[in-house]
């Protein structure tokens, strides 16, 4: 008898007599099943870790640093890009503004305060007048020739009938007088010169009259609207923009 026999038959000896519980093959089966999950979530767990200590160096890396920390704001093998020394600008380039300088982002500069509104009636418009000093024009008026001055308020004369306002100014650009009448039933011929013969002329697409005055003063007199009336008088260079002194008139 060979060896294969003989191990054989000492086999079939030693389980002779022993049958297997009827659950040999479920209990099998439930601790293979026990044993594979116990190896699935050691394997899933292990990977887990991994990936984690695999991210750690770039969450380090891209970690805001704090203000101020210099030792981790500066790597060690050099000087930190945001702390480049500052180039000097180029001959005859203006050096950039200081951060003081600069107004911050997403605010918006105040508005310079209005000046004060001058002139009969308020709300004048400032215009260029002898050096260092502007000029108050009335609210209805909107040109007045440079290098002039108001001699002083607009004097108001007359009653309840017939009012006449009466603004003037000098300087070196000669004198310019505005004179505004109001009254009822007010006509040109009322406000035409007393002497010579006047020529006649359009203002704002209304008939107006002229006429020289002494003085080498000229004028300029229309109806503006019903009931009140203009003449508007000038003399030495501001002579020469009469008809767009008047024209910027709208009582």
């Amino acid at each position: 008898m060979d060896l294969e026999s003989e191990l054989r038959k000492a086999m079939a000896e030693r389980v002779a007599g022993t049958t297997a519980p009827p659950s040999l093959v479920a209990d099998v089966r439930r601790r293979h099943r026990r044993r594979t999950n116990r190896v699935r979530a050691t394997v899933g767990v292990a990977a887990a870790s991994v990936a984690a200590l695999a991210l750690v160096p770039t969450y380090q890396s891209f970690r805001a640093t704090p203000a101020g920390d210099s030792s981790t704001s500066r790597p060690t093998g050099g000087p930190s890009i945001l702390e480049q020394p500052g180039r000097r600008p180029a001959p005859g380039l203006p050096a950039s503004p200081s951060p003081e300088g600069r107004p911050e982002a997403g605010t918006t500069p105040k508005p310079s305060a209005p000046e004060p509104s001058g002139g009969t009636g308020g709300g004048g418009d400032p215009r260029p007048g002898a050096p260092g000093a502007a000029v108050r024009l009335p609210h209805w008026m909107t040109y007045l020739p440079g290098g002039l001055t108001a001699t002083g308020p607009c004097a108001v004369t007359g009653d309840a009938e017939r009012r006449t306002t009466t603004c003037k100014w000098r300087g070196t650009a000669g004198w310019v007088q505005v004179a505004l009448v109001k009254a009822s039933g007010l006509g040109l011929t009322d406000l035409a010169p007393v002497g010579g013969v006047p020529g006649r002329t359009t203002v704002h697409g209304t008939p107006a009259l002229t006429a020289d005055r002494p003085g080498s003063a000229r004028q300029i007199s229309w109806i503006a609207k019903p009931g009140t009336g203009v003449t508007v008088t000038a003399a030495g260079t501001a002579k020469d923009q009469l008809m767009r002194i008047a024209e910027g008139v709208h009582p």
